[in-house]
């Protein structure tokens, strides 16, 4: 059974979840700050020694065991706290991320179906070889490949489900439906809320965000093409 959490880990946690990612770095100076508010209540900020200073180079292992505890505590309810290493940037994040449902249930709620088809249509294209998985792919190839894929479902014979996307009839048939704008906005959403980026190059080519090595990481190891699955393997 994991220990009570403390005032520390919980203003933490609740730092967290209001972020849901965060730099790794950004989230050791919360911490740090954190602890060093209880230390020292009270006191005027300016009257806290140089050594008592966050430095990068400080050893980071406080910090992991008290997040690690924040993460046991999480399982119960079916959260977990996990950091990964964003290719993008090769930068360490920590975030907060559901274990509830499949994958689609770990897509925020607040999606319609149909945007949570265009993602997995899209996840698809991007997953589809090592060099669409490095490079990304192409946003007006993907919007039109959603298309094409919801014409082709329609239009299709027989079954109630796609095996490789896992989309119902009805969800396919949805996104068939969605406008062009409809599904530029929630490609754009999806970048913000961080299950995608997009680049700045003029094809505007989309890649997976850092939420998506968070909350998708099984379902992207055992999807990956090989040579990328290699090198997420050490990253997530």
């Amino acid at each position: 059974m994991a220990a009570p959490l403390t005032q520390e880990h919980q203003i933490f946690l609740q730092a967290m979840m209001a972020n849901r990612v965060m730099l790794y770095d950004n989230a050791r100076r919360m911490h740090h700050e954190i602890i060093t508010s209880a230390s020292e209540s009270g006191a005027d900020r300016k009257s806290v020694s140089a050594s008592q200073a966050f430095r990068l180079g400080d050893d980071p292992a406080p910090f992991d065991r008290f997040w690690s505890d924040i993460a046991r505590a999480l399982r119960f309810l079916d959260l977990d706290m996990r950091r990964v290493k964003w290719p993008e940037d090769d930068k360490l994040y920590l975030g907060v991320v559901n274990k509830q449902g499949g994958e689609t249930a770990k897509l925020a709620t607040r999606l319609s179906p149909e945007q949570i088809a265009l993602f997995r249509v899209v996840l698809d294209e991007i997953l589809r070889d090592d060099r669409s998985a490095e490079r990304g792919v192409d946003v007006m190839a993907a919007l039109n490949t959603t298309q094409s894929f919801g014409t082709q479902t329609q239009q299709g014979a027989g079954g109630n489900t796609n095996d490789a996307l896992s989309l119902t009839q009805d969800q396919a048939t949805s996104l068939a439906k969605m406008s062009k704008v409809d599904k530029e906005q929630t490609l754009r959403r999806l970048c913000v809320d961080g299950w995608l980026t997009q680049g700045d190059d003029e094809a505007g080519r989309l890649r997976l965000g850092v939420r998506a090595f968070l909350e998708l990481r099984d379902f992207l190891l055992s999807n990956a093409p090989q040579r990328a699955k290699e090198k997420w393997l050490d990253m997530i």
